[in-house]
């Protein structure tokens, strides 16, 4: 007769046996999670560069579109584009933009009266005036909240307001704002059903600074040669301006530009203008979050952050009959 020993039967996984299985588990666990996390990671900072990238096209394209059907008409003193960096810059109180402009100029816009064109709602005319600003303050509300954020804003007064009010004006801003509703943001609340000439339109949010440089051509005469160059003219705090101003007899700025393109300010201001690009940096909505709450040790350690959490977009335009 055939016996069989008990330990035979029972034989299990030993002590060291678990531990090993456990160990390669972890390591295995491990290493998904870091995939993940990595994924995770990418995932959010590609859907972060779309959502800048769409922000950047509302705003690049708004302004490209008025500047394309820019109207100057020379052969006058009056004003007929105005730039100007911000007299403050926009944002909370521990937390402000580092560059943005005032910029107000005329143009053949092709939805003005609202899209109206050619219905009963069309005054007549075609000249308008655009004004585009940067403004920190809630989208829905027109106020500086819990919800606020960097809002970029267009502004289109009719062809009728246009002629009645800031057309043929030697101060330009000055007429512009003297412009009933045009000093003001207004909201769901101050703008009424019926007022359709002075009301700003929300393009994009999160754009954190936008800057406007402009390329005038400086004509220089040594001799009998005669050398038209480009000079980039930047509008900003530590850019080569603070402002541009064009009439229909002259060009007025307090831009100098040095390095390999130099030009003195009087070369600048007998330049023509033909072409202006705009460069943006727009955040991601964690980027804005955080700036609302996070202390920074040094302005090192918050360019960092603001570097990891931005992207830049531009886009030049050539001008129209300059």
């Amino acid at each position: 007769m055939k016996s069989f020993s008990r330990n035979q039967h029972n034989k299990g996984f030993t002590l060291i046996e678990l531990m090993v299985a456990m160990g390669i588990a972890i390591i295995i666990m491990g290493m998904l999670v870091g995939i993940t996390n990595v994924a995770m990671g990418a995932w959010q900072r590609s859907r972060a560069e779309v959502r800048a990238s769409r922000q950047a096209k509302a705003m690049l394209d708004a302004m490209a579109k008025d500047l394309e059907c820019l109207v100057v008409r020379s052969g006058n003193v009056n004003e007929w584009l105005f730039a100007r960096t911000e007299q403050t810059m926009p944002g909370s109180t521990r937390d402000r933009s580092t560059n943005a402009a005032e910029f107000i100029f005329f143009s053949a816009a092709t939805d003005r009266y609202r899209g109206g064109a050619g219905t009963a709602t069309d005054l007549g005319g075609d000249v308008c005036t655009v004004s585009y600003k940067l403004a920190y303050q809630d989208p829905l509300e027109g106020l500086d909240n819990a919800n606020s954020t960097f809002v970029f804003y267009r502004q289109l007064l009719d062809p009728r307001p246009t002629f009645d009010n800031v057309l043929g004006r030697t101060d330009l801003r000055a007429a512009f704002m003297a412009t009933p509703g045009n000093n003001t943001f207004e909201t769901r609340t101050t703008a009424g059903g019926n007022n359709t000439n002075a009301k700003y339109d929300f393009v994009c949010e999160n754009v954190y600074q936008y800057s406007i440089t402009f390329r005038v051509d400086v004509t220089t005469v040594s001799g009998t040669t005669t050398t038209v160059r480009p000079v980039r003219v930047t509008l900003g705090e530590n850019a080569t301006a603070s402002n541009l101003r064009l009439f229909g007899d002259r060009l007025e700025t307090d831009a100098t530009v040095g390095g390999a393109m130099s030009a003195t300010n009087a070369e600048i201001r007998t330049g023509k203008v033909t072409g202006v690009e705009v460069s943006i940096t727009v955040l991601s909505d964690f980027g804005i979050n955080q700036l609302k709450t996070r202390n920074f040790a040094n302005a090192d350690a918050k360019a960092r952050f603001l570097a990891e959490h931005s992207y830049q977009f531009s886009k030049s335009v050539d001008l129209p009959g300059m």
